[in-house]
């Protein structure tokens, strides 16, 4: 009887992984645009390691983006001088990130007045 308890205790263990790891495979990648208005670079360059570990800690995958890297191809001026593009696998992983630390730092950097942001998530799409 307890040998059978206990498959069955495993049984459903490994069977919640299995569902946890197929809803996260069938989740679509999340992108974020960073446009941010950096008004202090030098305070600015001194807080950026916190938050690159933050979103690095958080599954992130930094694509593109930087100081003066962006350029306007059409429409309205742009309201920033760095853009910063992140790629997360889910957008789960995303909001453990934003939860997890992400909000405070670019609450603290917007507070003391180094910078002022605007954040876009872009859920992915399928490639055929």
């Amino acid at each position: 009887m307890f040998k059978s308890a206990l498959l069955v205790a495993a049984s459903i263990v490994v069977g919640a992984g299995a569902v946890q790891l197929l809803h996260a495979a069938g989740s679509p990648p999340l992108y974020t645009v960073a446009e941010i208005n950096v008004k202090d670079r030098a305070a600015y360059e001194k807080e950026l390691p916190a938050v690159l570990k933050v979103i690095k800690d958080g599954g992130g995958e930094y694509l593109a983006g930087g100081f003066d890297k962006a350029k306007l191809d059409y429409g309205a001026p742009a309201v920033a001088n760095r853009y910063v593009i992140v790629r997360y696998d889910s957008t789960d992983a995303y909001n453990k990130t934003w939860n997890g630390g992400l909000k405070k730092w670019v609450d603290d950097i917007a507070e003391k007045n180094i910078a002022g942001f605007r954040l876009i998530s872009v859920e992915g799409v399928e490639q055929k």
